[in-house]
């Protein structure tokens, strides 16, 4: 599907302070129209780089692993009643949490990530039937991940950016080159919602070529959006504020 916007409307959005995000039809953000405009300072980018180094980047990037695998944990208890192997999941994922807490190296913190992943992702399998979770893989499902997560990606780097942050110094994902291992660890904790979503609508999504068909990617953006937006705890607010909370963080501690 082709679409036009005129200079004049682009300009009209982002004086309202709008952000206009360009996707692949995998959901990767190909780029983002944004104004210039936000709390950026040399000085915020140099405390994110310190704490890359002295292990205090390390401790968020931990605290945002927790809440993803939380976030997990409360999925596989919202859909206990479709799982033949609640209690096995739920044990599984509950241990993981307990490693994370003990975790101090990155390597034992992506281990506790991995272990509650193995156990998730069995879970999901039973509830959408999907054949696990793959980036590659061809699946409505594992499509549909892939392109909630790129909205998810886009709105964590735009508040990232508006933060001051360099989004491309991470403190748990590897650097590399144009990687924004920062979002990458920042969007972490939001991931088990847009996995709630594509598990809402696994039966109706469509995919030829291993892509979402164009119909199922304007279905499942509406319902991440949706989701996103809710009355009274819209996600995007929620995300900015956490982008220049830790900025402020990481200049004061």
């Amino acid at each position: 599907m082709h679409i036009s916007i005129s200079t004049k409307a682009l300009r009209a959005l982002l004086r309202a302070g709008a952000v206009v995000a360009v996707f692949d039809q995998r959901g990767e953000p190909l780029g983002v129209f944004m104004r210039p405009v936000g709390d950026a300072t040399g000085a915020k980018r140099l405390c994110q780089y310190a704490a890359a180094s002295d292990g205090r980047g390390l401790q968020l990037a931990k605290k945002w692993v927790w809440l993803k695998i939380r976030g997990q944990l409360e999925n596989v208890k919202r859909w206990r009643r479709r799982l033949s192997k609640y209690g096995q999941y739920a044990e599984s994922i509950a241990k993981a949490i307990n490693a994370l807490a003990t975790a101090v190296a990155p390597r034992e913190i992506m281990e506790a990530e991995a272990a509650a992943a193995e156990a998730y992702w069995g879970a999901y399998r039973e509830v959408t039937g999907f054949p696990g979770r793959d980036q590659e893989g061809r699946d409505p499902v594992n499509a549909g991940l892939n392109y909630g997560y790129g909205i998810l990606k886009a709105l964590c780097f735009k508040s990232i950016l508006l933060a001051g942050l360099d989004p491309y110094v991470g403190f748990l994902h590897a650097d590399k080159s144009g990687r924004p291992s920062l979002v990458l660890d920042f969007m972490e904790q939001w991931r088990p919602r847009v996995d709630a979503v594509v598990a809402q609508l696994a039966e109706e999504l469509e995919a030829e070529n291993g892509l979402l068909t164009h119909k199922s990617r304007l279905r499942l953006a509406a319902a991440v959006l949706e989701e996103f937006n809710a009355t009274g705890r819209p996600l995007s607010a929620e995300i900015h504020r956490e982008a220049r909370s830790i900025a402020k963080a990481l200049c004061t501690s």
